[in-house]
């Protein structure tokens, strides 16, 4: 027994002793392959393959593999780094090697296509470390970059100008320029009441660093004699200018150095107060939000399962805006809470709806002729589609001021024939599984026929044309959300795109759509979309 366990030792050790001759033995196959290479592909992490074609390039590159020193284990984890991939093109079959490059000349590692590990030469790793498809190993060497941060919010900063060096591994000094430079007009965004700051990366202890001829400035000239962003604590809304130099030492041995000018513009916002007028609403009525310190770029967020489309503030003043919340007739009645949020600040209101007076069912008896070409389903539908699209995007402009200004009676104030969210029943439509009950999303009025009809305020027309159920029908935009619906003219005398002043006549009262045969006015408004009780805005 001892015999046999003394041969199998000297098996093992036989095994052991003949590794390296293994390992040198299989290499050595791929030599005589590596004399007739024809061409080099070098792929690095994203970037494009580059192919080298020139003698003494591929001389270098199957040398480099011919000389590399053959190790047993990785001298380090590269399970989570991205290879250089180094294709060879001996003939018709091509060998792949895998390079995991390091600034550290000995600690480049490449992996044959037997996986087989290997280091190269000391100087051929300094070569082939000196090529451009390598340039992304020395990023930790380019000019820092810098970030304006806000809160959770982070932008990066680019300099104006640059002069900056760094070290390649053959000693030498090579001159860096950014991608692109900024044009010193970018405008960034800071909240007061979060943390703001200035971040290099690296950051000032790994690479340290001077800053010299720092200005802040105002928009009215007001000069803060501050040497960080952090240091703003200002009250109110302010746009500053702001420069600096930043200077990287080169001593004690730093692999890269030089300075950088940067010039932007600062926003500090204060985030906007938000204030309801009341917390009372009916159902049809708009909530106006108002908002104080606020800017045009400035964004809300709304939580509530009060169904309304978006908060969006149109500027009423310098610093200050409404944003309009419509309360459809979709909504039930009952108390909701409102979550408006913007940059820092959270406001939370409580408001209570009720019901409208809707008065009593109204039948209209109308022919089936009538019902088919204006009333039926698909023509409601058709009709609902049409102002649906009117209104999906809204208008940047505000044709008057909210806060001053007031909506007008577009035949003046008269009684109305039918209320808002007043509902009626339409006769002889059984036969079509229809129930006939439709809702008044506006105001009818019964006038007498080539009646004025005024624009209800300043604004454009966004949609001028015939629609099944209300014939002559123009659409004009206010502003703020805010559009006015004019249905049944007598005939279309404005066109899309028209400017029109408050008051302005839109047309005459006509009976085009389905009137019952009686000169009528249909007015209706809405926000975005949602359509509200036009006497909203005349209480």
């Amino acid at each position: 027994m001892n015999g046999n366990n003394k041969k199998r030792g000297n098996s093992i050790l036989i095994a052991l002793l003949c590794l390296p001759l293994a390992v040198i033995l299989c290499f050595s196959i791929y030599y005589s392959s590596l004399d007739s290479v024809s061409k080099v592909t070098l792929s690095a992490p994203d970037s494009k393959p580059v192919d080298y074609e020139s003698q003494e390039d591929i001389d270098f590159f199957v040398n480099m593999i011919k000389n590399a020193l053959p190790i047993s284990t990785a001298m380090r984890d590269v399970s989570q780094e991205l290879p250089v991939y180094i294709t060879l093109f001996p003939g018709d079959s091509p060998l792949e090697y895998k390079l995991y490059p390091s600034l550290n000349l000995s600690g480049c590692l490449i992996v044959d296509p037997s996986g087989n590990l290997f280091v190269p030469e000391t100087e051929s790793a300094k070569q082939l470390l000196l090529k451009s498809e390598f340039d992304y190993l020395y990023s930790s060497y380019f000019l820092p970059s810098l970030s304006i941060v806000s809160g959770e919010t982070a932008s990066e900063i680019l300099p104006t100008e640059c002069s900056w060096q760094y070290y390649k591994t053959d000693g030498n000094v090579y001159e860096y320029s950014p991608e692109k430079y900024a044009s010193g007009e970018e405008t960034y965004i800071i909240l007061k009441g979060l943390e703001n700051k200035l971040i290099f990366t690296p950051d000032k202890e790994i690479r340290p660093y001077q800053m010299t001829d720092i200005s802040y400035i105002s928009d009215d000239g007001s000069e803060y004699t501050i040497s960080d962003i952090a240091q703003l604590d200002l009250s109110f809304d302010t746009k500053l200018a702001v420069s600096f130099t930043v200077k990287w030492s080169g001593a004690n041995g730093a692999q890269a150095s030089g300075e950088a000018k940067y010039k932007f513009n600062v926003i500090y916002d204060v985030p906007a107060v938000i204030e309801l007028q009341k917390h009372d609403y009916k159902i049809g009525d708009v909530i106006a939000v108002y908002a104080t310190h606020l800017n045009e770029s400035e964004a809300f967020g709304l939580d509530t399962v009060l169904n309304v489309p978006r908060i969006k503030f149109g500027l009423t003043d310098k610093s200050k805006g409404v944003a309009l919340l419509p309360i459809g007739l979709e909504n039930a009645s009952g108390e909701y809470t409102l979550n408006i949020t913007t940059g820092a600040s959270a406001n939370e209101e409580t408001i209570t709806v009720s019901d409208i007076e809707r008065g009593a069912w109204k039948p209209i008896e109308v022919s089936e002729e009538q019902y088919a070409s204006m009333l039926s389903a698909e023509k409601m539908l058709a009709f609902e589609n049409a102002l649906a699209a009117i209104t999906k995007e809204r208008p940047e402009e505000n044709y008057f001021n909210f806060a001053n200004e007031k909506l007008t009676y577009p035949v003046g104030k008269k009684d109305a024939a039918y209320t808002f969210g007043q509902s009626v029943n339409i006769g002889t439509v059984s036969s079509s599984g229809d129930s006939g009950e439709r809702v008044c999303k506006g105001i009818v009025y019964t006038v007498e026929s080539s009646t004025s009809v005024r624009s209800a305020q300043a604004g454009e027309v966004v949609f001028s044309g015939n629609l099944a159920p209300t014939g002559n029908t123009v659409v004009v935009y206010h502003g703020y959300g805010i559009y006015s619906y004019y249905y049944h003219l007598e005939s279309l005398n404005v066109q899309v795109g028209y400017k029109l002043t408050n008051g302005e006549i839109i047309g005459k009262t006509g009976s085009t759509g389905f009137t019952n045969g009686k000169t009528a006015l249909h007015f209706a408004i809405s926000i975005d979309g949602v359509f509200v009780n036009p006497n909203w805005f005349y209480n």
